[in-house]
């Protein structure tokens, strides 16, 4: 977009907060390996502190009109509460109009502010090129907003805007939220590199060199707390101090969100990592533009192309390390998956662990009801018969009025022992068949318990006589510990059975 649609998006930045910032000035002769103090300023101090610069460059200038000494200016900002808060990046360290006024003043671009707002979190970067009257370049602008927060123990977000004066070589800036020890990196880097500071392309390739050491240092952070874990599920390699299958359900749901903590802060940094080797590319395609456009001085292009190659090797170095480290972070990405699939498989198992414990404890209380089927068994037959026969299988005479009472009997017919021929064969062959289909449904359910019991002596690390290595897992994963298991060990996972077992009965 064009400068002044840059500068009417100012409504979508807050400046009520600006007196809560820091703000400090730096400045050194890029040819020079001594460096200025580190210098603190109000807001209304910057100003002043800007004129001086300026005066000292135009006083330089009128001194050595052909080769004037190239300056490092430089201003700090940062939000006060900035190690233990995250600052929204709407929120701008000066007013608005002073904030314009300083940008003009310093020669950065008017597409700073808009960036650094919505840039996000996958960050971005933008070279602005200013042409004079000969369609030469007379200013080289940069803007670099980094993603996330490159430390881990500070939550504010890095953003850079840098301008280069083609005929003064002389680089101002205004780099945002970085901490003490952030400043006092910085000032050993530009120690450390004292001739390179004339270079316009110096200042993104310093910022490109310490996100790499952050991003390093963030990799060998997660790659250690992801062994941890490992660790503590214990599916590393060598003897296993413990084990997630014996996690009760606050540990394994707290484990569970450590997890996807970790998966989540890798994702993040492959955002950063691929931020930091798209930077690269960006820089190595400005040092190109440098040279077809022909910005540095005919005095001295002999000086800057040298640089400009130093550059260019670094710069691919950081690449070049970015990418590994990239690949990396991937392989870390699976192993934080595979513990995430591992413990939602404990959750399972477990949980089928203690189905099977509550059917067992079902088959158990189906006792009672086997033993009432059992009666109905035996008495239905008689019953059935009876009813058949009850009309003429007796006869209950009653005595006539010429025959005592003494003399009432009860006759049994002739046919009686049709009812006892009927009903006891009947009554057995109920019984014998339901025996025998409840020995073949005891059979299956015994079948299914040793194919249980099986899986779970192979789950627990049991072993069986065989020349072969199991199957069901990995050797070489397992480790030789896992191999063998003592008797504890065993009888430790008898108990666990059981209590799966006893927490099914209760709950029935």
């Amino acid at each position: 977009m064009y400068e002044d649609w840059y500068t009417q998006q100012y409504h979508q930045y807050d400046d009520s907060f600006h007196a809560q910032w820091e703000i400090f000035g730096f400045r050194a002769l890029s040819t020079s390996e001594v460096l200025g103090e580190l210098r603190k300023l109000s807001v209304d101090d910057v100003f002043d502190w800007l004129g001086s610069c300026s005066s000292s460059r135009t006083l330089n200038s009128n001194q050595m009109q052909e080769a004037p000494p190239a300056e490092l200016h430089l201003i700090f900002t940062r939000h006060k509460q900035h190690q233990t808060r995250e600052i929204k990046p709407c929120y701008l360290a000066f007013d608005e109009e002073v904030f314009k006024k300083m940008l003009k003043i310093m020669h950065l671009s008017s597409a700073y502010p808009y960036m650094r707002v919505n840039a996000g979190a996958s960050g971005n970067f933008a070279k602005y090129s200013t042409f004079d009257e000969n369609c030469s370049v007379s200013h080289l602008s940069f803007v670099i907003r980094v993603p996330h927060s490159p430390r881990v123990d500070a939550k504010a977000v890095w953003s850079l805007a840098v301008s280069w004066d083609a005929r003064t070589r002389s680089t101002t800036g205004l780099i945002e939220s970085l901490s003490d020890e952030d400043q006092r990196e910085m000032e050993g880097y530009l120690k450390g590199r004292a001739k390179q500071r004339q270079h316009p392309l110096f200042l993104p390739t310093m910022l490109l060199d310490l996100l790499i050491v952050f991003y390093v240092d963030h990799r060998r952070r997660f790659e250690h707390l992801l062994f941890l874990e490992e660790s503590r599920v214990g599916i590393t390699r060598g003897g296993k101090k413990t084990d997630a299958w014996n996690w009760d359900y606050e540990r394994q749901r707290d484990a569970t969100k450590r997890f996807q903590k970790l998966v989540t802060s890798l994702v993040y940094l492959e955002r950063q990592l691929d931020f930091a080797s798209s930077l690269a590319d960006f820089i190595l395609l400005c040092i190109v533009h440098c040279r077809e456009e022909n910005v540095f001085p005919l005095a001295q292009r002999t000086f800057f192309e040298r640089i400009s190659k130093e550059l260019k090797e670094s710069v691919l170095n950081d690449q070049n390390f970015a990418t590994c480290q990239r690949h990396q972070v991937l392989c870390l990405q699976k192993r934080a998956q595979a513990l995430v699939s591992v413990m939602y498989s404990v959750v399972a198992q477990n949980d089928s662990r203690m189905n099977v414990g509550i059917a067992k404890a079902a088959k158990l209380d189906s006792s009672s009801m086997a033993t009432i089927a059992v009666l109905g068994i035996v008495f239905l037959p008689a019953m059935l018969v009876a009813s058949m026969f009850s009309m003429s299988m007796f006869n209950f005479s009653t005595p006539g009025s010429s025959e005592s009472p003494s003399s009432r009997r009860v006759r049994v017919s002739s046919d009686f022992w049709i009812f006892w021929a009927i009903t006891v064969p009947l009554t057995l062959t109920v019984l014998v068949t339901w025996k025998v289909c409840m020995r073949r449904t005891q059979g299956s359910v015994r079948t299914d318990d040793s194919s249980l019991e099986e899986m779970i002596g192979c789950e627990t690390g049991q072993t069986y006589p065989s020349p072969f290595y199991p199957e069901t897992e990995d050797f070489f994963s397992m480790g030789s510990s896992s191999l063998s298991r003592g008797a504890e060990d065993k009888a430790e996972d008898g108990e666990e059975r059981y209590a799966a077992v006893s927490d099914g009965m209760n709950a029935v």
